[in-house]
């Protein structure tokens, strides 16, 4: 058993310097590539929701990583924030790849418009839809359901009234209809 240890390690320490020796001493060592960051504002015309009678205005910034073409994380978790100017509070949202924004009706009767959030999850083409209402200064969450989105029309009609209520619709991705599609899923606000 010592021999062959022995033998491993003579074996090992001969390679490591066959391979120095191989390497000439005018030889460069690259850096490793910068990576090629932009931010990127993005600003959503969201409608009066504090009722001061001027339009608000949702802004996200992120760091955009250009060559993979996804938000740049680095070593923190996706965490990406929805910002407002004057002293309305931020919203945020923990492990998202993207965020819309969207005006929405009031909902909730409280004479202001509400906002439609859509977060983009790690799980394809899978978004976090929720309806938020911002009253006595700060966010209230009304509801939330999961909604598959692969094109434009897909963030549309996702708020339907129906007999003077509201409703947010959605698609429940463990349940498939019969052409393939999800089931609906439709939640009252």
């Amino acid at each position: 058993m010592k021999i062959i240890f022995l033998i491993l390690v003579l074996v090992t320490y001969g390679c490591e310097t066959k391979t120095k020796n191989r390497i000439s001493k005018n030889s460069k060592i690259e850096k490793p590539v910068q990576k090629k960051i932009e931010t990127e504002n993005r600003k959503f015309f969201v409608g009066d929701f504090d009722n001061d009678k001027i339009n608000d205005t949702a802004y996200v910034n992120y760091k955009w990583n250009i060559e993979t073409n996804e938000i740049e994380c680095g070593k923190n978790n996706c965490d990406i924030n929805i910002e407002f100017k004057k002293n309305i509070p931020k919203i945020s949202f923990a492990q998202s790849l993207g965020i819309v924004v969207v005006k929405t009706e009031d909902v909730n009767n409280d004479n202001a418009n509400e906002i439609l959030v859509f977060s983009r999850t790690n799980e394809g083409w899978w978004n976090n839809i929720s309806v938020w209402s911002y009253k006595n200064k700060t966010w209230k969450m009304i509801a939330e359901t999961d909604a598959f989105i692969s094109e434009d029309k897909d963030f549309e009609n996702r708020i339907i009234k129906e007999k003077k209520k509201y409703y947010l619709i959605g698609e429940d991705k463990w349940n498939e209809v019969e052409n393939g599609n999800f089931k609906k899923v439709k939640i009252k606000l």
